[in-house]
């Protein structure tokens, strides 16, 4: 009831520091800035968001911000006084002792109350909004860890950068080097499958090094797959400082060498923390950090499940002010949330690397260690016969979630039940189950996704009598049985769940929307000028409770706030799912407001004006409307032939 009758407050603390160095008399920049819609701010403190108090306090903690209360005394000391009226302690009615209980509660509240119930307040608001930031980092590492792999293809991987060059990395489809063979490739030169290519100051010598990884990337590809067709080159492009001029390198090198590419945005956040480990320097002796980075870019983008678990969690800026929650804690919570997204997929057994197996519940690092040791693995049984230190209770927490794939090579006595998510316990049941539905684990065809019923009571409904006979003859509940037909369907009509296209909820989508061109995403006054912008593809990078960060390939992210999503719910947008967007208003210290492609949405009034007033400082119209990336392209030519 307290917290109904209290409002915070905040205001602007001036932070311009004079640098005390010699020559260091200019102010340094003020902090505060980044605070500037709580330099006056009110809120009432049981309607402030999550999010606004994690601000607030950060914003505190950096002396950036000052916090008071404003709480109403007159409600909460009657609130007091009725309370002890309900408690029986003071009478209800007009007593001459009425003023002497009121001064006592007022100097209560006053001098003791007052302080304490605020302070108690504010953290128990701020325990509820790390609680609340916690879960949206989950949510936010489970669904970047689901992200669906793309097809098995090979992959130029590119890590932009300036004066340390573009690092490239040139990928098979299982993520491994390239090796050019001379005999194969009849005596041709290429280059190394990790190199460098420096841009800085000679352009063209870097576009020319870009050209023979190009050619040398579809010559395998021809070799592959023995077309004589100049299939596209799929590039994955870090989305670093200077993405937007390697790719401008990049398609430079496609129109010279004639070989078509794709080049996918990849979030790189992360990706030089794993450059860095042992396991890293393990895997690719005498090779710089910086140039491993960009074999992570492009793993991450081929399968990114088994590329994001050796990344610790923090390091993939997928968080809302991680920074200032209880590190044990998030850490915890974070390990819970890789271990579902594993569980939810499972793993190889016998090709998994061991920080993904590291991650399947009921599993040690020593006994991952064990495991690999023991490969190949011809089926689960091996896992509890072979290991040493694996118990029945291991056992039992972990063989569903590891999985053998049949092959044709090994004897034909292996069970086809080990590839799916069907628990060892249950395949007797499974294969009388199968016999009765007449499925086959061999032939895919046997069972089609259109027939069989969505919903569990229509299953139950469809199934009723043999699931009752099933219950019956191997004395188990009617639930079990029908999880273990669950499990089959899964495993037959959807092997992997994240196969699942995430872009089936959003309203408008990535198509016919084209990238940022690179004049505008390297000028903050140039896209300033430009705005608003219609049909931007873009990437999420992080998804808050408040809306989305999009990466455009400008230097801050934008916001696409929940308010302008139209129809599309904020939950499914994934981490790393491209999609199109519509560019607002930049503001004078370049944020960006976004709108979801397609809605026809407004820009914001506030942020409108301040950006028409500099339209009209700089000869710019204020009235204008949309502009999409190709009329926007087409005004340009016009200028330059001017």
């Amino acid at each position: 009831n307290v917290r109904r009758h209290c409002r915070v407050q905040t205001k602007q603390v001036s932070t311009t520091k004079v640098d005390n160095k010699p020559n260091g008399n200019r102010p340094k920049r003020d902090a505060s800035n980044k605070y500037t819609i709580y330099h006056d701010f009110s809120g009432s403190l049981e309607h402030i968001r999550d999010h606004q108090v994690l601000a607030i306090r950060r914003g505190v903690a950096q002396k950036s911000l000052r916090l008071s209360y404003d709480i109403d005394g007159d409600r909460v000391e009657s609130l007091v006084r009725r309370c002890l009226v309900d408690s029986g302690v003071l009478a209800n009615g007009n007593s001459h002792h009425e003023s002497i209980w009121k001064e006592a509660i007022h100097d209560a509240w006053s001098r003791l109350l007052r302080r304490r119930c605020t302070a108690r307040l504010w953290t128990e608001k701020s325990q509820m909004a790390e609680q609340r930031s916690i879960q949206v980092f989950c949510d936010n590492l489970y669904k970047a860890l689901l992200q669906p792999p793309i097809q098995p293809r090979p992959v130029l991987a590119l890590d932009p950068g300036f004066q340390a060059g573009i690092k490239c990395a040139l990928l098979d489809q299982h993520g491994q080097l390239l090796s050019f063979d001379k005999a194969e490739y009849q005596d041709k030169v290429f280059p190394s499958s990790l190199t460098t290519v420096s841009f800085l100051p000679n352009r063209e010598a870097g576009v020319q090094k870009l050209v023979s990884l190009l050619q040398a990337m579809h010559c395998y590809q021809e070799k592959e797959t023995g077309s004589k067709d100049k299939d596209s080159v799929t590039v994955a492009l870090g989305n670093g400082h200077g993405s937007q001029d390697a790719r401008a390198l990049i398609q430079d090198a496609s129109g010279k060498s004639g070989v078509p590419v794709d080049v996918e945005m990849v979030n790189e956040a992360g990706a030089s923390v794993w450059s860095v480990t042992e396991d890293a320097s393990r895997e690719f002796p005498n090779q710089s950090a910086a140039s491993i980075a960009s074999v992570s870019i492009g793993r991450r983008f081929q399968n990114a499940l088994p590329e994001l678990v050796k990344i610790p969690p923090r390091s993939l800026g997928l968080g809302m002010y991680q920074h200032d929650l209880n590190e044990k804690v998030l850490d915890e919570k974070l390990h819970y949330a890789a271990v579902n997204a594993v569980a939810e997929v499972g793993v190889d057994g016998n090709s998994c690397s061991i920080q993904i197996l590291e991650k399947v519940p009921g599993l040690t690092k020593k006994l991952c260690e064990r495991i690999i040791e023991a490969r190949p693995l011809k089926s689960r049984s091996d896992l509890r016969d072979r290991i040493s230190g694996l118990g029945a209770k291991t056992f039992e927490n972990c063989a569903a979630f590891i999985r053998i794939q049949n092959d044709k090579k090994r004897a034909s006595s292996v069970e086809p039940l080990d590839a799916t998510m069907v628990h060892p316990e249950s395949y007797s049941v499974a294969r009388f189950i199968l016999k009765e539905l007449r499925w086959s684990l061999d032939e895919r065809s046997s069972i089609y996704a259109g027939e069989i019923p969505r919903s569990t009571e229509e299953r139950q409904e469809k199934w009723k009598g043999i699931i009752e006979a099933v219950s019956n003859k191997f004395t188990i509940s009617q639930d079990r049985v029908l999880s273990v037909i669950d499990h089959l369907i899964v495993s037959m009509t959807n092997p992997d769940p994240r196969l699942v296209d995430c872009n089936a909820k959003i309203c408008g989508g990535a198509k016919g929307c084209q990238p940022l061109p690179s004049n505008l995403s390297n000028s903050s006054q140039e896209l300033q000028a430009a705005t608003p912008l219609r049909g931007v593809i873009g990437t999420v990078r992080n998804v808050v409770d408040f809306g989305a960060f999009v990466d455009i390939g400008t230097e801050n992210d934008g916001l696409l706030h929940v308010s302008k999503l139209g129809s599309t719910p904020l939950s499914a947008l994934v981490v790393g799912q491209e999609l199109g967007v519509d560019i607002l208003a930049v503001s004078s210290d370049n944020r960006i407001s976004l709108g979801m492609n397609g809605l026809n949405l407004l820009p914001d009034p506030v942020r409108a004006k301040r950006a028409n007033k500099e339209w009209s400082s700089s000869g710019h119209s204020s009235k204008r409307g949309f502009k999409t990336m190709a009329t926007s392209g087409r005004k340009r030519q016009r200028t330059r032939k001017n």
